[in-house]
């Protein structure tokens, strides 16, 4: 039974640790920022078709970042982990969930950035809805998840869209709408930032195990 309890609690850190490199930190600050973009480069003259190229790209190119980190710098210092059944399906779709939640704000604001900026201004419900879903994702994450910083990230992904639109409404420039989402995606990324640099100094490279679990 005292086995038993131990492996659980074994996993359950094991299983914090996944978020303890900053990697998704900084990677999904990065998304935050990529969606700032979909707003400024229509105003830079930058035709739709590549403006949806630039914005796949450096989501593409983030990821590849995300991927690379935690396979060459993340598991080389941990080992590599296989979490029970259970525990294992709940880290895949809450990662599903926090990167269909951040690919629909790029879609959205995309779509607003380059067809119809001014109906996006006069009628911003898809703004709040936005951000309410954003702090119901991210909370769910945070508590499933037991990565009490997401609570927090929540709310940084629900402000830039219904602040964005309010600068947009009294100044006419969609240039602006990058200032909320440059100013969340900062704070994020700086923080994934401190928590890559404290993982690299806590986590020299040496021969880590696997382990195994159910919870």
């Amino acid at each position: 039974m005292s086995h038993t309890i131990s492996l659980k609690e074994l996993e359950r850190k094991a299983f914090r640790s996944t978020f303890q490199d900053g990697l998704w930190d900084m990677y999904l600050g990065f998304l935050l920022l990529t969606m700032g973009m979909g707003p400024v480069l229509p105003a830079l003259n930058t035709s739709v078709m590549w403006t949806l190229v630039i914005l796949l790209m450096v989501s593409v190119l983030a990821w590849l970042a995300f991927w690379a980190g935690k396979k060459f710098i993340t598991t080389p210092r941990m080992g590599l982990v296989k979490f029970g059944p259970q525990r294992k399906a709940k880290l895949n779709k809450t990662r599903a969930v926090l990167f269909l939640s951040a690919l629909l704000g790029v879609i959205m604001f995309v779509l607003r950035a380059t067809w119809n900026m001014e109906w996006a201004a006069r009628i911003p419900i898809p703004a709040y809805v936005w951000a309410v879903q954003a702090i119901v994702v991210f909370g769910l994450g945070a508590y499933f998840l037991d990565v009490s910083r997401f609570y927090a990230y929540g709310v940084l992904y629900a402000i830039p869209v219904p602040v964005g639109l309010v600068l947009l409404q009294n100044t006419g420039f969609p240039g602006l709408m990058f200032l909320p989402f440059g100013v969340s995606g900062v704070v994020m990324v700086l923080i994934g930032a401190v928590l890559f640099i404290r993982f690299l100094r806590h986590y020299p490279i040496s021969a880590a195990g696997t382990l195994e679990g159910n919870s």
